[in-house]
């Protein structure tokens, strides 16, 4: 039996691939640009003021943090509420109401505005979509492999096929 495999089958798994690097190369994009809008992130022309909300421990961490939401005014002057996660060591200097000193900026991320913000004294780095993006590199990846082994079986498979002669 030779090993063949169905047309589709390896149209599929190509079209998966396809689909996969182009949404990893998207994304990639967009989390380079997110990465760099941070790193700017702390200048003096982005400095503003928030009021702080709400603040909770963030249950079992260790070293102990604190997650804070805080409001604060953009540009045009729409509020954004933002939530951060914070040491002990801010914690303790905050209190609910209280005016605390930001970064803040606004920038485009996949076509929508959206506002980026830091307390100053913080030096945690913030969640980013890393994980959206090693998901569709593991998916490009994977699928890249099965594109390889659909060639070659398709290929093994057009080597084995015997035709028939035309007898006159």
């Amino acid at each position: 039996m030779s090993p063949r495999l169905p047309i589709w089958v390896s149209n599929t798994i190509f079209l998966c691939f396809v689909f996969m690097a182009s949404t990893y190369a998207i994304i990639n994009i967009e989390s380079n640009k997110l990465k760099l809008a941070y790193a700017r992130l702390p200048s003096p022309y982005n400095t503003s003021f928030a009021t702080i909300q709400e603040i909770s421990r963030v249950k079992n961490r260790f070293p102990i943090n604190y997650q804070c939401q805080y409001v604060f005014s953009l540009y045009d002057g729409t509020l954004a509420e933002a939530s951060e996660t914070i040491p002990y060591s801010i914690y303790k200097k905050l209190k609910l109401g209280d005016p605390v000193e930001i970064y803040r900026k606004e920038i485009n991320l996949f076509g929508r505005k959206i506002a980026l913000s830091k307390i100053r004294e913080n030096e945690e780095v913030p969640p980013l979509i890393e994980n959206l993006e090693r998901f569709f590199q593991a998916g490009a990846i994977f699928f890249a492999v099965l594109a390889i082994l659909a060639i070659l079986f398709r290929v093994l498979g057009l080597r084995f096929q015997t035709y028939l002669s035309q007898k006159k």
